[in-house]
């Protein structure tokens, strides 16, 4: 059989395969857009999005991953700080963040359940790293609750160096970013005016840092490595790199961060302190 004709039938076969799975679950697919800044695709993402039970704001989430022109959904993933994927789903208007881990099934399929806090457009960013295909990270926009009459302008009030959030104070040394070039951001978390003594890792990590930007939606995930004498480090002598000598985690770190397109990005900081899991907001130019 010639390749063209067994192109089609593939085509037909992943058409098909996307219809009897969406009567499956009561819901037409949303193709995700491939958001991570610099990275590759390699792969094509599939969400449904469907009300679970009477509550409007309460939503099913089904997302699957499959090889660039496949329809079979990929079915093994690496671990990447602890979980095979992350789901970062933000509003429209930057007011909601919200970073949940979907449970993976045996059919390929990521499913998990969220009520999300107020009606209106949600990005859901769907970031895992399927065996063999690196990171892949997808945005997904889908609506939640009655239709909004006046979509509310984006939040990009945050231009302090400084957050308070929780009883902690977050602070950066620079809100400032340069494109085509690594940036170092330094980060020192303060608990009554000293360096926080019960901060612990969260997700392997010192704290998770997600940028977004404000104008086409992009994607940059990072994680902060311990400063000690000002100096990022990538490990201690008799200790590991997430961790003092004494088993806390640092209250002083840095981000290396990357972005490539110049413009303004929301960032969401989450760190672990004492029971409680925080997020500091912070609003980046990058020129």
């Amino acid at each position: 059989m010639k390749k063209p004709v067994l192109n089609a039938i593939a085509v037909l076969l992943g058409a098909a395969t996307l219809f009897w799975g969406a009567i499956a679950y009561g819901s037409q697919p949303l193709r995700g857009v491939f958001a991570l800044q610099g990275g590759f695709q390699k792969s094509e993402a599939y969400l449904i999005s469907s009300q679970a039970g009477s509550n409007p704001l309460a939503r099913k989430l089904d997302l699957w991953l499959t090889p660039a022109g496949a329809s079979t959904p990929i079915h093994t993933y690496d671990v990447d700080m602890t979980k095979m994927l992350h789901a970062i789903i933000i509003s429209d208007d930057f007011r909601v963040f919200i970073h949940a881990h979907p449970q993976l099934e045996r059919d390929g399929h990521f499913l998990s359940t969220q009520t999300l806090p107020q009606p209106g457009l949600y990005h859901l960013y769907a970031d895992g790293e399927p065996s063999g295909f690196g990171q892949q990270v997808f945005r997904f926009d889908f609506a939640a609750g009655p239709p909004m009459p006046n979509a509310q302008r984006r939040d990009l009030s945050e231009r302090s160096a400084t957050c308070a959030v929780d009883g902690y104070t977050v602070t950066f040394s620079s809100l400032s970013l340069s494109t085509h070039t690594e940036s170092m951001l330094d980060v020192h978390i303060l608990r009554a005016g000293k360096p926080a003594s019960d901060l612990h890792p969260y997700l392997g990590s010192l704290a998770h840092a997600v940028f977004i930007d404000a104008n086409n939606l992009t994607y940059v995930h990072v994680h902060p490595m311990p400063l000690r004498n000002g100096q990022g480090m990538a490990s201690m002598h008799g200790t590991s790199a997430l961790t003092m000598p004494d088993g806390s985690s640092s209250a002083d770190m840095t981000l290396h961060v990357s972005a490539l397109e110049p413009g303004t990005y929301k960032l969401w900081l989450q760190f672990a302190g004492g029971a409680g899991l925080h997020v500091a907001e912070f609003v980046l130019s990058a020129t």
